[in-house]
């Protein structure tokens, strides 16, 4: 099962891991003795994050003009990204882009009274799954928009591709019960075979990530499957065009206090959204808004599978409940939990036969 389970994740192991370049294919070349210059800025204000009680056990202390010793923006710090807003905007939303405090307050009250409940999307003979704690339903915020997506206007993802369709995939896999073909384990994504979860990240189950700051680089590390980043500063250009990574080929700057971060080298085994990632170009922006915030806002432009690029923003905000990453305990293979899933598929096979046959008759 995956989980946060065993051992906290030590901060040794993390600036280790800071600490080297994690490039394939290509000779390692020294980190920057000074990071980049840092540029002016004239980017439109940062969506506001999601409203925070009036007191924090640990408060912590920072301002705009904040900086790592090297001279970074000071982004370092444990967060999650658990959110109550939907990706995209529902239609009981009426076509309404913001929520009045009020509705906000509301969302999060209902949140917080079921959030150790069991989810109710559990069919008959289903063996259950996993509850509203583990996507982080005790911390988790609203925020004032109907929708993470901001673009398109309308909060919803574009239209699909003729070659998306004819691929069957699900505008929104993350909604859907059935999640595909179960001939074999190759028909399961890298992230329920805990292999690599995908990037950028959208919440789900365990939605930690810790930021951590050296001379050159920005590594994130990801609670979910304990996938780690590690991004250059320096400018070197992308990996060859045959290189293909997992979760791309990441590579920042700095503009003002926002890291923008450029993604692209992804694996085709590798999915986003149900959707084949190989041709996905990633731009992310991590803007810090407060002492407890990071406006996150990520742009998809992947012309393989939708028409048009598309933005969403997801605050990243500190919680008392998240103060520590602590290990991702998910076996390569997800054996047991493979079994069951081509063995349920074979069983459904039977019954499908079964009831074909007595149709016969």
């Amino acid at each position: 099962m995956r989980g946060p389970h065993g051992a906290m994740l030590g901060a040794a192991a993390i600036l280790s891991l800071a600490s080297v370049s994690m490039v394939a294919g290509q000779g390692s070349k020294p980190a920057a003795k000074t990071p980049p210059p840092v540029k002016k800025t004239t980017a439109a204000a940062p969506a506001p994050a999601p409203a925070k009680s009036a007191s924090s056990k640990n408060a912590r202390k920072w301002t705009p003009s904040a900086r790592t010793p090297d001279g970074q923006p000071d982004l370092q710090g444990v967060y999650t990204f658990a959110s109550l807003t939907p990706m995209e905007r529902p239609a009981s939303a009426g076509g309404k882009a913001e929520l009045t405090p009020e509705e906000v307050a509301a969302i999060e009250k209902r949140a917080a009274d079921n959030a150790l409940k069991d989810n109710d999307r559990r069919r008959p003979g289903d063996p259950g799954t996993y509850n509203r704690f583990w996507g982080g339903g005790q911390e988790a915020k609203a925020t004032t928009r109907t929708s993470l997506i901001v673009d398109p206007p309308d909060g919803r993802l574009p239209p699909l591709t003729e070659k998306a369709k004819k691929l069957g995939i699900a505008q929104n896999r993350l909604s859907r019960l059935d999640f595909g073909p179960a001939d074999s384990w190759l028909d399961r994504d890298p992230y329920e075979r805990c292999i690599a979860r995908e990037v950028p990240r959208t919440g789900g189950n365990n939605p930690g990530a810790q930021i951590v700051q050296t001379p050159g680089y920005v590594t994130i590390v990801y609670e979910a499957m304990h996938d780690t980043r590690v991004i250059p500063l320096d400018g070197r250009p992308h990996v060859g065009a045959h290189i293909r990574l997992w979760n791309g080929d990441s590579r920042g700057r700095w503009e003002g206090n926002t890291l923008v971060v450029d993604t692209t080298n992804f694996s085709d085994s590798q999915t986003f959204f149900g959707a084949p990632a190989g041709q996905m170009h990633l731009t992310e922006r991590f803007t810090r808004v407060d002492a407890d915030t990071i406006s996150y806002e990520a742009t998809i432009n992947d012309p393989a599978t939708w028409t048009r690029p598309w933005t969403f923003i997801l605050p990243w905000y500190h919680s008392d409940d998240y103060e520590e990453i602590f290990e991702y305990a998910c076996h390569e293979g997800n054996y047991n939990s493979m079994s069951g899933i081509l063995g349920g598929a074979r069983e459904k096979e039977r019954q499908a036969a079964e009831a074909a046959a007595k149709g016969k008759k």
